[in-house]
């Protein structure tokens, strides 16, 4: 069963009229259903209340506003639903004060046509909020990895139409790794909604997104994440690395490449026996000494 987060702020307790209305429907309910039937809603609600409950105890609010809201997120929840290589970093918050910078660099594009144009993926007005929550965690002594939330208004209906995007944001000594989770999904309301509607999430793991969204324009430090271990679909267009060397695919991917763009890898150890005769030339004729021929032909061995 999926279970949904859903922060709600406090309320005022319902009136006595209001609660024994509710329970005496409950109870028309209940006495309505057979005996096997009112066992089987038992367990499924007790499932349902314990499933939703070990959630909620792990991912808290920590930050909000109106259109921003910033979660911690605990270790078992996080390292069961990021991508292998990724779940088993050390994490550590001395790079959060980059995170801006990062959001800077990334753009989406809004459409499917070749021609349209890239925009900011995070709106420039939402920067300092995130300076700020990034200045604020840094200074924690115990790390965590966090979640972020925001929305943008539909022009034509604000008050019912959304596009809403979260990501989850681990930091390590070296760099940090932003794991996308949605992309301004497109979200209606059938009336105006609160904030405790828009920031309903609904974990699930992080998988590749085979779609040309994100286009980084930093090309010193950052780049689309590429599973070592898998040859063909293993680049996650949806994950974004910035200055961490062994996520950091060679070379770098600004993009999710179109098809056209991928290369098959060149089954290098085919070429091994033909460089080891070269090798075996090349010392004969006495162009290398026989340390750099072990050494070298160590190195093709490997490779084989």
């Amino acid at each position: 069963m999926a279970c949904a987060f859903h922060f709600s702020p406090d309320k005022k307790p319902n009136t006595i009229k209001n609660k024994t209305s509710r329970y005496t429907v409950f109870s028309v309910f209940i006495n309505s259903l057979t005996a096997s039937s009112k066992k089987s809603f038992v367990l499924l609600l007790i499932f349902f209340i314990t499933d939703c409950s070990s959630f909620a105890s792990k991912i808290k609010l920590i930050d909000s506003s109106a259109s921003l809201a910033f979660f911690e997120v605990e270790e078992d929840e996080w390292r069961k639903i990021f991508p292998n290589e990724v779940s088993k970093l050390n994490i550590d918050t001395i790079k959060f004060t980059e995170l801006p910078n990062v959001l800077k660099s990334i753009q989406y594009k809004r459409g499917v046509l070749a021609y349209e144009d890239w925009e900011v993926l995070v709106p420039e007005a939402y920067l300092p909020e995130i300076q700020k929550f990034a200045e604020k965690v840094v200074t924690n002594k115990e790390p965590k990895v966090y979640l972020c939330i925001f929305k943008l208004d539909d022009i034509l209906a604000p008050n019912v139409k959304i596009l809403k995007t979260s990501f989850y944001i681990l930091g390590t000594e070296e760099g940090l790794v932003l794991l996308f989770h949605e992309i301004n999904t497109n979200i209606s309301f059938q009336t105006q909604y609160s904030f405790e509607d828009w920031v309903i999430f609904h974990p699930s793991p992080i998988k590749p997104i085979y779609r040309p969204e994100l286009w980084l324009r930093d090309k010193q430090h950052t780049s689309l994440y590429k599973d070592k271990l898998v040859s063909k679909n293993g680049i996650y267009g949806n994950v974004v690395v910035y200055q961490i060397p062994e996520l950091i695919p060679n070379p770098p991917l600004y993009k999710y490449p179109k098809e056209e763009e991928v290369i098959a890898p060149v089954e290098q150890w085919k070429s091994v026996p033909e460089k080891l005769k070269a090798l075996e030339e090349m010392r004969k004729n006495q162009l290398i000494t026989d340390e750099e021929y072990n050494r070298k032909k160590t190195e093709l061995l490997k490779e084989f």
